[in-house]
């Protein structure tokens, strides 16, 4: 779940902020997005955005009914507009069909939305809209470069949104790390060794440690990405590495991407504890869309690492601000046990 907060204007511009708080342009797909009254006011304000694959988003709403309502109870949202990504003019039909029947489990729907695809001036149209909800029936999308979630997302990030949810998924699969063949096997070498030790002078952490840190300033110093990797073989050094990375969020994102990118395949475990470091890191220099795809990720290339199931159960229940702190402070409280206490 992504999160963004602005006053409901028009279906046109939030149609056009999509991108930008997904951190990719979905097609094909089912964005919900979620809402909260205001205080003494009839006006909605937009919160979290859930998007779903459109071909089995019933099943998923079905499937996963429990969590839907954990958010609207977690996030206070009164009310969800489900905007529907395809060009077929009858793609919406059966799901508008259940969204507004008895057993979805999302609160009230105030509108089903309809755009073949999520470009500036391309036109929408409404399946279902409330009575109540004094708001165009048509219209076409604003102007996609100039939405504030767009805008905000390259000041903070540098980055355009993704194309497609797919060009995310190709990112985090990737392991072009860019080392020589040779180095690379002596890391995965020295990797696999250290893991089998045990490791308890403080002074030999601390050596570790500190090499991982120069991949903030550095992320293919092929020596920081070796210890990076040791790093992740134990919560003791792992954590500690976390603290520095959100630090400095920003570098420190590039040189999780980078320890990802040397992590085998055939090595899920660790692949997944980084993939959800990727997670953390990208929630906190808001690119959210990645922060959720690299949540999901991490927790299906294992399906037994408790880090990855912590940060993918926060950022679905929208709660990435909180895991942050979360994180953060624990990271922190265990780099100054394992170094000054």
């Amino acid at each position: 779940m992504s999160t963004y907060s602005q006053t409901l204007t028009s279906h046109g511009e939030i149609l056009a902020n999509i991108p930008g708080i997904l951190g990719f342009y979905p097609q094909d797909s089912l964005v919900l997005a979620f809402f909260k009254r205001k205080e003494d006011s009839p006006q909605f304000s937009l919160s979290p955005l859930a998007r779903l694959d459109l071909d089995d988003a019933v099943e998923t709403l079905i499937a996963n009914q429990n969590q839907f309502t954990a958010w609207s109870e977690q996030l206070g949202t009164d009310a969800v507009i489900a905007y529907v990504i395809n060009a077929d003019p009858s793609a919406a039909d059966d799901l508008a069909e259940f969204l507004l029947s008895e057993d979805s489990p999302l609160p009230t729907v105030l509108a089903i939305v309809q755009v073949p695809e999520l470009t500036s001036g391309t036109g929408w149209w409404t399946v279902y809209q409330q009575l109540s909800l004094s708001a165009p029936r048509s219209g076409v999308i604003s102007e996609v470069t100039g939405s504030l979630t767009l805008q905000q997302m390259v000041l903070d990030t540098g980055q355009l949104p993704a194309l497609s949810r797919d060009e995310l998924e190709e990112r985090l699969d990737s392991t072009s790390h860019g080392i020589d063949e040779t180095e690379y096997r002596d890391i995965l070498a020295d990797v696999e060794s250290y893991e089998k030790e045990i490791h308890f002078l403080r002074d030999d952490l601390r050596h570790e440690y500190e090499q991982a840190t120069v991949g903030i300033s550095d992320p293919t110093n092929t020596r920081a990405i070796r210890a990076g990797l040791m790093c992740f073989t134990s919560w003791l050094l792992r954590d500690p590495l976390l603290a520095a990375l959100l630090e400095e969020p920003e570098a420190g994102l590039w040189f999780a991407e980078s320890l990802m990118r040397a992590v085998p395949r055939d090595w899920p475990r660790m692949r997944s504890q980084v993939t959800a470091a990727v997670a953390v890191l990208a929630q906190a220099t808001g690119q959210t869309g990645l922060a959720c795809v690299a949540a999901q990720k991490a927790t299906e290339l294992s399906k037994t690492e408790n880090f990855p199931s912590q940060v993918a159960r926060c950022l679905d229940l929208g709660l990435g601000s909180k895991l942050l702190v979360s994180v953060y402070e624990g990271a922190v409280k265990a780099r100054h046990i394992l170094f000054d206490a």
